[in-house]
């Protein structure tokens, strides 16, 4: 009986050491492996050329026209605005006229129409407009910064998302890191058409932007919404802090058919299947391996034109 019982016991410390064993190695293999990805994040490296970045441009231009018939059904006024600028920023008249043919066809006749064209924006700043319960956070800001409308100024989620706090509670910008991006893309069309006291509105802008960065130094997942934080520092004024290496991974992930899907590949699986980081989780996902998109080309592609002009 005695005898059994140690047995057990010195069975259950075996078992318990090669568990702590294996815990530790995974620890460890874990903590190695983001060190690397991290150091691949913030190494040192030269610029890319401006010869590779113009072939990436012409790239993403020619695989947004030879979809342009898929595209334009895609109705997210923000992304055609990037298409739009970027298009005027690389002088490429066949974009810019894709992107005019979704601005007839979507914004002419609804709110978005302020984001292209700001004519009128002193008549709409006057009238009262009342969003739909489902309409995105975000949006509300976008909406505000476009029309400088007097009744959205006072929405609690405008009021709100014009602090450089709005994406700390409960970590909202961890479990998405898009949170601060479009946080951003508001501050700036409510700076640009100075709806707000230009000095609150840029100390907004410059707090979000170090925040983005600091992201940006632990944060090694090439997925969309890297694309699209590399994107906003440089529209908004931050270029020369965008380290070399950031433009270099955003270039390696372009795919060979022009666009971006905004999934990083971490190994190619069996059956067109791929281990990646994506859609912000905070753990790698298995899934189909995806076309390129809109939403991740179109960041890309203004990004580049962006870095160029």
């Amino acid at each position: 009986m005695k005898t059994t019982s140690l047995q057990r016991f010195a069975s259950a410390r075996r078992v318990a050491w090669f568990l702590a064993i294996c815990g530790a190695l995974l620890l460890l293999t874990g903590a190695t492996w983001v060190c690397c990805c991290e150091y691949s994040n913030s190494r040192s490296v030269p610029l890319p050329a401006d010869a590779d970045i113009r072939s990436s441009v012409s790239r993403a231009s020619a695989w947004m026209l030879a979809h342009r018939e898929q595209l334009l059904n895609e109705d997210n006024p923000m992304l055609w605005l990037f298409v739009r600028d970027a298009a005027r920023t690389s002088d490429d008249a066949g974009l810019l006229a894709l992107a005019r043919e979704y601005q007839s066809g979507h914004t002419d006749n609804s709110i978005w129409r302020y984001l292209f064209d700001p004519s009128g924006r002193e008549q709409i700043a006057r009238l009262a407009i009342r969003f739909p319960d489902d309409i995105p956070d975000y949006n509300r800001l976008f909406i505000y910064g476009a029309t400088c409308n007097e009744s959205v100024r006072w929405d609690p989620v405008v009021l709100a998302l014009q602090s450089p706090a709005a994406c700390d509670p409960h970590l909202a910008w961890l479990r998405n890191p898009w949170c601060r991006t479009h946080q951003l893309m508001g501050l700036r069309l409510v700076q640009k058409n100075r709806c707000e006291s230009d000095t609150a509105t840029a100390e907004a802008v410059a707090a979000v932007q170090s925040l983005i960065l600091a992201e940006l130094k632990w944060d090694f997942r090439v997925e969309d919404a890297y694309i699209q934080k590399v994107m906003m520092l440089v529209e908004s004024g931050r270029r020369q802090d965008v380290k070399a290496v950031w433009l270099r991974r955003i270039l390696a992930a372009q795919r060979a058919d022009g666009g971006w899907n905004g999934v990083d590949v971490i190994a190619h699986l069996p059956g067109d299947r791929v281990l990646c980081w994506t859609d912000g989780h905070l753990y790698p996902q298995i899934i189909t391996q995806r076309s390129s998109n809109l939403h991740a080309t179109a960041q890309g592609l203004y990004l580049l034109a962006l870095w160029l002009s």
